[in-house]
């Protein structure tokens, strides 16, 4: 009795070992990853790749280095790449999310396919990449419905720039209502500690484009409400109509006012100027943050506020 005892407690020590290492493992490529150290994070990873051969742990490993590939390609993008280049580098991120997928289906790995595929078809060009749409829906359905992770905002910041960017009925699936709804709930699932001002950029862009007076948004969102209280098929499509969750006197965070008490232009000059104003004390700054600050500011200036 006390040699079995002594083999589980063995057995539990190595197993909590085991977790632990690999947590620190992880973190450390998240904190490359997120303190703009791309090629380190890059090498990093693809080293700790060569000491494992669990699935679950490549899988982990394999999605991380499929995201700081598209950091690598969004830098690229920056510094002038051609379009070949940066294919072949989104192409290289989708492969690693592939494989990702390939080891353990974890929800991460098919949220930086898609996000792959998506800088993918804005490289390409929205008409040219209309083939890529359907899959890149695909993945987002499996991560929202089958396994239920509702929670993930990357997931809907790219779901709500897909239904942004893709021409509507009949050539393909876009529309700005969708897309302001999963915007919406991207910004909603920003966790406390990220900045993220790019969710907030898009929010905007999104709203000063649909361009509702303040009644035609009370008719417009008293009309989403309805459709998001309706039973649907899945979560995907239910929160299409998140704008309409809390009804028209909902007031947002940022706003001192009801959704119905201002028009979609008043809404979008709120957003950019709370995350402003956030960006502003935060403590720490990415390249992209520095771009995506400099684009509000320059919004702010071209309509006028």
């Amino acid at each position: 009795m006390v040699k079995k005892s002594f083999l589980v407690l063995i057995v539990l020590l190595f197993t909590f070992t085991t977790l632990f290492a690999n947590s620190a493992v992880y973190k450390q490529a998240d904190d490359l990853f997120w303190s703009d150290r791309y090629e380190e994070g890059k090498s990093y990873i693809e080293g700790e790749l060569k000491k494992t051969t669990n699935p679950t742990e490549r899988s982990e490993l394999l999605w991380r280095l499929s995201r700081v590939t598209l950091g690598i390609g969004d830098e690229m993008k920056v510094q002038g790449a051609s379009k070949d280049e940066l294919f072949a580098i989104f192409e290289e991120g989708e492969a690693q999310a592939n494989e990702a997928i390939k080891s353990a289906p974890l929800a991460w790995a098919y949220v930086y396919r898609a996000s792959n595929i998506g800088r993918w078809g804005e490289t390409k060009g929205p008409l040219n990449s209309l083939a890529k749409a359907k899959g890149m829906r695909d993945d987002f359905a499996y991560v929202i419905d089958t396994l239920g992770v509702l929670d993930n905002d990357t997931a809907w910041y790219v779901l709500s720039q897909l239904y942004f960017q893709l021409p509507g009925w009949p050539i393909s699936f876009g529309d700005i209502d969708t897309a302001i709804s999963y915007s919406r709930k991207a910004i909603d699932s920003i966790p406390q500690e990220r900045l993220l001002p790019g969710h907030f950029k898009s929010l905007a862009k999104m709203l000063w484009k649909r361009d509702l007076s303040a009644s035609k948004r009370q008719s417009k969102i008293q009309s989403i409400e309805k459709e998001w209280k309706k039973s649907h098929k899945s979560s995907l499509d239910k929160y299409g109509y998140y704008e309409g969750a809390n009804g028209v006197n909902a007031v947002p965070f940022y706003s001192p006012v009801a959704l119905n008490k201002m028009s979609d232009r008043q809404e979008a000059q709120m957003v950019l100027a709370y995350a402003i104003a956030k960006y502003e004390v935060w403590p720490f700054h990415s390249r992209s943050d520095k771009r995506n600050y400099a684009d509000m500011k320059a919004l702010m200036q071209e309509w006028g506020f």
